[in-house]
């Protein structure tokens, strides 16, 4: 007779190690990141929303748009008359606010626009073109030469860039 084998299965072994990587995600998005990684994160987070709504314009046919504010942005489709509003209800990445702290600048073709209008300042066209815009996020309290500074950068053609900027 022989003794039983002893040791972890494959499968054993690799459920442990994704318990782990788990655990360790969790623990870095707890601990959070510094401030410069707060902003890469804001600028990456509306690169993203802005492909998406970017592509779902050119799906569906439809105008879209983006209403920055100080305190965030939020996507708005053109109805049939002509008025802006949210899309379907059940889509929930519509909006973000932006975290204490975080301070957005706004750039339309090259000039400051204001962060108070009641329409969207940038335009997201069924054609895949969109209007050409820079979105600046930085610290609200820093105004030192050399505080972080983070850019999403979109062309007339819809291509969006992000980058670390020096003041």
């Amino acid at each position: 007779m022989t003794a039983p084998a002893r040791g972890f299965t494959l499968l054993e072994i690799m459920v442990v190690l994704v318990l782990i990587g788990i655990m360790t995600s969790f623990a870095l998005l707890s601990a959070g990141g510094g401030p410069k990684e707060r902003l890469n994160e804001e600028a990456r987070r509306l690169a993203a929303l802005v492909e998406l709504h970017q592509q779902e314009a050119i799906l569906s046919g439809e105008l879209r748009g983006i209403q920055f504010s100080r305190t965030g942005y939020d996507i708005l489709r053109q109805d049939e008359k002509g008025a802006w509003q949210s899309p379907a209800a059940a889509d929930a990445l519509i909006g973000h606010r932006l975290p204490e702290g975080i301070a957005l600048g706004l750039w339309i073709e090259g000039r400051p626009a204001p962060l108070n209008s009641r329409k969207p300042q940038v335009l997201l066209l069924a054609s895949g073109e969109a209007t050409e815009f820079v979105a600046a996020f930085g610290l609200a309290d820093e105004q030192r030469p050399n505080a972080p500074l983070y850019r999403v950068a979109g062309d007339a053609l819809g291509r969006l860039t992000v980058s670390e900027v020096t003041r």
